[in-house]
Protein backbone atom coordinates (compact mmCIF):
# COMPACT_ATOMS: atom_id res chain seq x y z
CA UNK A 1 0.00 0.00 0.00
CA UNK A 2 2.78 2.43 0.87
CA UNK A 3 4.53 1.75 -2.45
CA UNK A 4 1.31 2.43 -4.42
CA UNK A 5 0.70 5.60 -2.42
CA UNK A 6 4.25 6.78 -3.13
CA UNK A 7 3.80 6.07 -6.85
CA UNK A 8 0.62 8.19 -6.79
CA UNK A 9 2.54 11.05 -5.20
CA UNK A 10 5.12 10.75 -7.97
CA UNK A 11 2.40 11.04 -10.58
CA UNK A 12 0.63 13.99 -9.02
CA UNK A 13 3.63 15.98 -7.85
CA UNK A 14 7.06 14.85 -9.06
CA UNK A 15 8.66 17.97 -7.64
CA UNK A 16 8.07 16.53 -4.17
CA UNK A 17 10.89 14.10 -4.87
CA UNK A 18 13.43 16.88 -5.35
CA UNK A 19 12.75 18.36 -1.88
CA UNK A 20 14.02 21.80 -2.93
CA UNK A 21 13.48 23.49 0.45
CA UNK A 22 16.12 23.06 3.11
CA UNK A 23 19.35 21.06 3.12
CA UNK A 24 19.46 17.25 3.35
CA UNK A 25 19.17 16.03 6.92
CA UNK A 26 22.71 14.67 7.02
CA UNK A 27 24.52 17.14 4.80
CA UNK A 28 24.27 15.19 1.54
CA UNK A 29 22.71 16.47 -1.69
CA UNK A 30 21.52 12.93 -2.45
CA UNK A 31 19.95 12.31 0.96
CA UNK A 32 16.31 12.30 -0.20
CA UNK A 33 17.15 10.22 -3.26
CA UNK A 34 18.92 7.64 -1.10
CA UNK A 35 15.90 7.38 1.20
CA UNK A 36 13.72 6.56 -1.82
CA UNK A 37 16.18 3.97 -3.12
CA UNK A 38 16.19 2.26 0.27
CA UNK A 39 12.41 1.90 -0.02
CA UNK A 40 12.86 -0.33 -3.07
CA UNK A 41 14.08 -3.24 -0.93
CA UNK A 42 10.78 -3.32 0.94
CA UNK A 43 9.40 -5.28 -1.99
CA UNK A 44 12.39 -6.20 -4.17
CA UNK A 45 15.31 -8.52 -3.43
CA UNK A 46 17.74 -7.20 -6.05
CA UNK A 47 17.98 -3.49 -6.80
CA UNK A 48 20.03 -2.73 -9.91
CA UNK A 49 21.53 0.75 -9.70
CA UNK A 50 22.70 1.52 -13.21
CA UNK A 51 25.52 3.87 -14.03
CA UNK A 52 26.98 5.70 -17.00
CA UNK A 53 30.57 4.49 -16.79
CA UNK A 54 33.03 6.95 -15.31
CA UNK A 55 30.44 9.59 -14.39
CA UNK A 56 31.13 11.56 -11.22
CA UNK A 57 27.51 12.02 -10.18
CA UNK A 58 26.66 8.33 -10.47
CA UNK A 59 29.68 7.72 -8.23
CA UNK A 60 28.56 10.39 -5.74
CA UNK A 61 25.12 8.80 -5.52
CA UNK A 62 26.30 5.26 -4.84
CA UNK A 63 28.77 6.53 -2.25
CA UNK A 64 25.90 8.34 -0.54
CA UNK A 65 23.86 5.15 -0.64
CA UNK A 66 26.49 2.90 0.91
CA UNK A 67 27.27 5.51 3.58
CA UNK A 68 23.66 5.68 4.72
CA UNK A 69 23.52 4.16 8.21
CA UNK A 70 20.48 2.04 7.29
CA UNK A 71 22.08 0.25 4.35
CA UNK A 72 23.81 -2.52 6.36
CA UNK A 73 20.48 -3.31 8.03
CA UNK A 74 18.88 -3.82 4.62
CA UNK A 75 21.47 -5.06 2.12
CA UNK A 76 23.67 -8.10 2.64
CA UNK A 77 25.49 -8.23 -0.71
CA UNK A 78 26.73 -5.72 -3.26
CA UNK A 79 27.54 -7.05 -6.73
CA UNK A 80 29.87 -4.87 -8.80
CA UNK A 81 30.52 -5.14 -12.53
CA UNK A 82 34.08 -3.88 -12.13
CA UNK A 83 35.43 -6.91 -10.26
CA UNK A 84 36.45 -10.34 -11.53
CA UNK A 85 35.01 -13.08 -9.26
CA UNK A 86 38.19 -15.11 -9.75
CA UNK A 87 39.60 -12.75 -7.11
CA UNK A 88 36.70 -13.21 -4.67
CA UNK A 89 39.00 -14.37 -1.88
CA UNK A 90 40.99 -11.15 -2.18
CA UNK A 91 37.81 -9.06 -2.26
CA UNK A 92 36.57 -10.78 0.90
CA UNK A 93 39.86 -10.20 2.69
CA UNK A 94 39.73 -6.52 1.82
CA UNK A 95 36.02 -5.83 2.29
CA UNK A 96 35.04 -8.24 5.06
CA UNK A 97 38.27 -8.77 6.96
CA UNK A 98 39.55 -5.21 6.51
CA UNK A 99 43.00 -6.29 5.34
CA UNK A 100 44.94 -3.16 4.31
CA UNK A 101 45.79 -3.11 0.61
CA UNK A 102 47.47 -0.54 -1.58
CA UNK A 103 45.96 0.46 -4.92
CA UNK A 104 48.54 -1.74 -6.62
CA UNK A 105 47.58 -4.70 -4.42
CA UNK A 106 43.88 -4.26 -5.09
CA UNK A 107 44.06 -3.29 -8.75
CA UNK A 108 44.12 -6.89 -10.04
CA UNK A 109 40.43 -7.09 -9.04
CA UNK A 110 39.40 -4.58 -11.73
CA UNK A 111 42.33 -4.98 -14.13
CA UNK A 112 41.34 -8.60 -14.68
CA UNK A 113 37.71 -7.59 -15.34
CA UNK A 114 36.28 -6.84 -18.77
CA UNK A 115 36.93 -3.21 -19.71
CA UNK A 116 39.91 -2.61 -17.44
CA UNK A 117 40.52 0.77 -19.08
CA UNK A 118 37.14 1.96 -17.75
CA UNK A 119 37.56 0.56 -14.25
CA UNK A 120 40.97 2.21 -13.86
CA UNK A 121 39.09 5.43 -13.01
CA UNK A 122 39.59 6.21 -9.32
CA UNK A 123 35.84 6.20 -8.61
CA UNK A 124 35.71 2.39 -8.63
CA UNK A 125 38.53 1.97 -6.14
CA UNK A 126 36.88 4.73 -4.07
CA UNK A 127 33.71 2.67 -3.87
CA UNK A 128 35.47 -0.45 -2.64
CA UNK A 129 37.33 1.57 0.01
CA UNK A 130 34.09 3.23 1.12
CA UNK A 131 32.45 -0.16 1.72
CA UNK A 132 35.53 -1.40 3.58
CA UNK A 133 35.44 1.67 5.84
CA UNK A 134 31.75 1.22 6.60
CA UNK A 135 32.29 -2.45 7.42
CA UNK A 136 35.16 -1.62 9.77
CA UNK A 137 32.67 -0.04 12.18
CA UNK A 138 30.35 -3.07 12.12
CA UNK A 139 30.47 -6.48 13.80
CA UNK A 140 31.82 -9.15 11.44
CA UNK A 141 28.43 -10.83 11.02
CA UNK A 142 26.76 -7.57 9.95
CA UNK A 143 29.28 -6.55 7.31
CA UNK A 144 28.22 -6.21 3.69
CA UNK A 145 29.86 -8.59 1.26
CA UNK A 146 31.02 -7.33 -2.15
CA UNK A 147 30.89 -9.90 -4.95
CA UNK A 148 32.68 -9.67 -8.28
CA UNK A 149 29.98 -9.40 -10.94
CA UNK A 150 32.00 -9.86 -14.13
CA UNK A 151 32.87 -13.05 -16.02
CA UNK A 152 35.02 -15.47 -13.96
CA UNK A 153 37.99 -15.59 -16.32
CA UNK A 154 41.32 -16.61 -14.80
CA UNK A 155 43.60 -14.97 -17.33
CA UNK A 156 46.67 -16.69 -15.91
CA UNK A 157 45.47 -20.05 -17.17
CA UNK A 158 43.82 -18.99 -20.44
CA UNK A 159 46.27 -19.65 -23.26
CA UNK A 160 44.02 -20.46 -26.24
CA UNK A 161 40.71 -19.20 -27.69
CA UNK A 162 39.22 -22.67 -27.15
CA UNK A 163 39.69 -22.31 -23.39
CA UNK A 164 37.91 -18.95 -23.46
CA UNK A 165 34.84 -20.03 -25.45
CA UNK A 166 32.81 -21.17 -22.40
CA UNK A 167 33.44 -17.85 -20.62
CA UNK A 168 32.91 -15.09 -23.17
CA UNK A 169 29.16 -14.68 -22.66
CA UNK A 170 29.16 -11.83 -20.12
CA UNK A 171 25.37 -11.57 -20.12
CA UNK A 172 25.02 -15.23 -19.27
CA UNK A 173 27.67 -14.98 -16.55
CA UNK A 174 25.92 -11.97 -15.00
CA UNK A 175 22.56 -13.76 -15.08
CA UNK A 176 24.11 -16.76 -13.34
CA UNK A 177 25.49 -14.59 -10.53
CA UNK A 178 22.20 -12.77 -9.97
CA UNK A 179 20.20 -16.01 -10.17
CA UNK A 180 22.33 -17.59 -7.42
CA UNK A 181 21.69 -14.59 -5.21
CA UNK A 182 17.94 -14.64 -5.91
CA UNK A 183 17.91 -18.31 -4.99
CA UNK A 184 19.70 -17.43 -1.74
CA UNK A 185 16.94 -14.96 -0.77
CA UNK A 186 19.32 -12.19 0.29
CA UNK A 187 18.88 -8.46 -0.31
CA UNK A 188 21.27 -7.33 -3.03
CA UNK A 189 22.51 -4.05 -4.50
CA UNK A 190 23.77 -4.63 -8.04
CA UNK A 191 25.95 -1.94 -9.63
CA UNK A 192 26.28 -2.26 -13.39
CA UNK A 193 26.28 -0.16 -16.51
CA UNK A 194 22.71 0.99 -17.02
CA UNK A 195 22.06 -1.38 -19.93
CA UNK A 196 22.57 -4.37 -17.64
CA UNK A 197 19.69 -3.08 -15.49
CA UNK A 198 17.20 -2.99 -18.36
CA UNK A 199 13.93 -4.84 -17.91
CA UNK A 200 14.01 -5.73 -21.60
CA UNK A 201 16.33 -8.35 -23.11
CA UNK A 202 20.02 -7.66 -22.61
CA UNK A 203 19.58 -6.52 -19.03
CA UNK A 204 19.51 -9.21 -16.36
CA UNK A 205 16.05 -8.19 -15.03
CA UNK A 206 14.63 -8.69 -18.52
CA UNK A 207 16.51 -11.91 -19.17
CA UNK A 208 15.55 -13.40 -15.78
CA UNK A 209 11.91 -12.26 -15.82
CA UNK A 210 10.69 -15.63 -17.05
CA UNK A 211 12.35 -17.50 -14.20
CA UNK A 212 11.76 -15.11 -11.28
CA UNK A 213 8.88 -12.82 -10.40
CA UNK A 214 9.52 -9.39 -11.91
CA UNK A 215 8.71 -7.79 -8.55
CA UNK A 216 11.85 -9.36 -7.06
CA UNK A 217 14.02 -7.04 -9.18
CA UNK A 218 13.90 -3.24 -9.29
CA UNK A 219 15.72 -1.29 -12.00
CA UNK A 220 17.04 2.22 -11.40
CA UNK A 221 18.91 4.10 -14.13
CA UNK A 222 20.20 7.65 -14.52
CA UNK A 223 18.73 9.77 -17.28
CA UNK A 224 21.13 9.73 -20.19
CA UNK A 225 23.57 12.63 -20.06
CA UNK A 226 22.64 16.22 -20.94
CA UNK A 227 19.87 15.35 -23.41
CA UNK A 228 18.11 13.05 -20.97
CA UNK A 229 18.60 15.46 -18.09
CA UNK A 230 16.99 18.33 -20.00
CA UNK A 231 14.04 16.17 -21.03
CA UNK A 232 13.57 14.80 -17.50
CA UNK A 233 13.64 18.28 -16.01
CA UNK A 234 10.78 19.36 -18.27
CA UNK A 235 8.80 16.12 -18.27
CA UNK A 236 8.84 15.57 -14.51
CA UNK A 237 8.78 19.24 -13.50
CA UNK A 238 12.11 19.08 -11.67
CA UNK A 239 14.42 21.83 -10.45
CA UNK A 240 18.07 22.18 -9.54
CA UNK A 241 18.33 19.39 -6.99
CA UNK A 242 18.72 15.64 -7.58
CA UNK A 243 15.52 13.63 -7.76
CA UNK A 244 14.30 10.06 -7.81
CA UNK A 245 11.23 9.50 -9.96
CA UNK A 246 9.25 6.27 -9.83
CA UNK A 247 8.09 5.21 -13.29
CA UNK A 248 6.56 1.79 -12.58
CA UNK A 249 2.79 1.99 -12.16
CA UNK A 250 2.48 5.59 -13.40
CA UNK A 251 1.38 7.15 -16.68
CA UNK A 252 5.04 7.92 -17.40
CA UNK A 253 5.61 4.20 -17.92
CA UNK A 254 3.82 4.49 -21.27
CA UNK A 255 5.99 7.33 -22.55
CA UNK A 256 8.81 6.72 -25.09
CA UNK A 257 12.13 5.92 -23.49
CA UNK A 258 14.03 7.70 -26.25
CA UNK A 259 16.34 10.53 -25.14
CA UNK A 260 15.74 9.72 -21.47
CA UNK A 261 17.66 6.44 -21.77
CA UNK A 262 19.69 4.60 -24.40
CA UNK A 263 16.79 2.26 -25.18
CA UNK A 264 15.98 1.54 -28.84
CA UNK A 265 13.22 3.53 -30.62
CA UNK A 266 9.65 2.50 -29.92
CA UNK A 267 10.28 1.18 -26.41
CA UNK A 268 8.20 2.57 -23.55
CA UNK A 269 9.98 3.91 -20.49
CA UNK A 270 8.27 1.45 -18.16
CA UNK A 271 9.51 -1.45 -20.28
CA UNK A 272 13.09 -0.40 -19.55
CA UNK A 273 13.20 0.62 -15.90
CA UNK A 274 11.25 1.15 -12.67
CA UNK A 275 12.73 4.49 -11.59
CA UNK A 276 15.02 7.18 -12.94
CA UNK A 277 17.70 9.28 -11.30
CA UNK A 278 17.99 12.97 -12.13
CA UNK A 279 21.29 14.37 -10.88
CA UNK A 280 20.10 17.95 -10.80
CA UNK A 281 20.77 20.92 -13.04
CA UNK A 282 24.50 20.24 -13.26
CA UNK A 283 27.00 19.71 -16.05
CA UNK A 284 27.88 16.11 -16.78
CA UNK A 285 31.32 15.24 -15.37
CA UNK A 286 33.60 12.32 -16.15
CA UNK A 287 36.35 11.14 -13.79
CA UNK A 288 38.87 10.08 -16.41
CA UNK A 289 41.10 7.12 -15.80
CA UNK A 290 44.83 7.67 -15.59
CA UNK A 291 46.03 4.85 -17.81
CA UNK A 292 49.75 5.42 -17.24
CA UNK A 293 50.29 2.48 -14.89
CA UNK A 294 47.83 0.22 -16.71
CA UNK A 295 49.56 0.78 -20.05
CA UNK A 296 53.02 0.43 -18.55
CA UNK A 297 52.29 -2.91 -16.88
CA UNK A 298 49.38 -4.40 -18.80
CA UNK A 299 49.57 -3.19 -22.42
CA UNK A 300 50.96 -6.45 -23.79
CA UNK A 301 48.64 -8.53 -21.60
CA UNK A 302 45.55 -6.56 -22.66
CA UNK A 303 46.51 -7.03 -26.30
CA UNK A 304 46.89 -10.78 -25.67
CA UNK A 305 43.47 -10.94 -24.05
CA UNK A 306 41.83 -9.07 -26.90
CA UNK A 307 43.36 -11.48 -29.40
CA UNK A 308 42.05 -14.45 -27.41
CA UNK A 309 38.58 -12.92 -27.18
CA UNK A 310 38.47 -12.31 -30.91
CA UNK A 311 39.61 -15.89 -31.50
CA UNK A 312 36.92 -17.26 -29.18
CA UNK A 313 34.21 -15.22 -30.89
CA UNK A 314 35.39 -16.49 -34.28
CA UNK A 315 35.07 -20.06 -33.05
CA UNK A 316 31.55 -19.37 -31.84
CA UNK A 317 30.56 -17.84 -35.17
CA UNK A 318 31.90 -20.96 -36.87
CA UNK A 319 29.75 -23.11 -34.62
CA UNK A 320 32.73 -24.72 -32.93
CA UNK A 321 31.72 -23.97 -29.36
CA UNK A 322 28.99 -22.66 -27.12
CA UNK A 323 29.42 -20.15 -24.28
CA UNK A 324 28.30 -21.07 -20.79
CA UNK A 325 25.02 -19.39 -19.81
CA UNK A 326 23.34 -19.50 -23.20
CA UNK A 327 23.74 -17.57 -26.38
Amino acid sequence: MKTRFFALLCLLSPTLLASPTGPPHYGDRYAEVVERILDAWKSADVVCLGEDHGRKYDSDLRLSLVRHPALPTVVRVIVVEFANPVHQEMIDRFILDGTPMSREDLSVVWRDASGAEVWESSIYEDFLRAVQKINSALPRDRRIRVIGGDSPIDWKVIKTPEQLVPLVNRGGNIRAIIARLLDSNVKVLAIYGAGHCDKIGGGFPGDLAGKYAATRMWSIEPVFRSTGSAKAKTLFGLGDRPAYVVIAGTNWAKMPAEELTIAPPGVALGEVLDAVIYHGDVEDEVVKADLTQLNAKYAAELARRQSLIEGALTLLRQGRGRPVGGS
